[in-house]
């Protein structure tokens, strides 16, 4: 017998003895039922105020009062209506689709969803404690 044969057929034994308690020890789905099960979401934070100012671009109509307070938990679509209301571009009677058009863009760059959180964009793209969007009646960045 070589002793170093040996040796290594304790060492490959000791090794397969340690995978096997490393295995014994992670709890199963059979032992721990709620291991495949996703933990729940904390609750929300309060909403917050965030201070949003408008800015018109291009031909559209500059507004009399252009910064507004709205709440962080608030869809980006509200923000659209809300302008929407002010200018009087609603859903008209034809088929004109240049009188119902406005855009709405964060920091001159980009056109968030419409189900994006204003509190989301505020804390991402927020600029001096408040959240710059630009509107125009025609497609003006992108």
């Amino acid at each position: 017998n070589n002793p170093k044969n040996y040796q290594s057929e304790d060492s490959e034994l000791l090794a397969s003895e340690k995978i096997e308690a490393s295995n014994s020890k992670t709890p199963s789905t059979d032992e721990n039922p709620l291991a495949g099960i996703p933990k729940k979401p904390l609750p929300s934070e309060p909403a917050k105020k965030i201070k949003v100012h408008f800015v018109a671009v291009g031909s559209a109509p500059i507004l009399k009062k252009s910064k507004f307070i709205m709440s962080s938990n608030d869809q980006f679509a509200r923000a659209i209506e809300f302008v929407r209301k002010l200018l009087k571009r609603g859903v008209s009677a034809g088929n004109n689709v240049s009188s119902t058009s406005l855009f709405l863009y964060v920091n001159s760059a980009f056109v968030p969803s419409p189900d994006e959180r204003i509190g989301d964009l505020f804390d991402c793209f927020g600029v001096r404690g408040e959240l710059v969007l630009h509107y125009s009646l025609q497609e003006a960045w992108g």
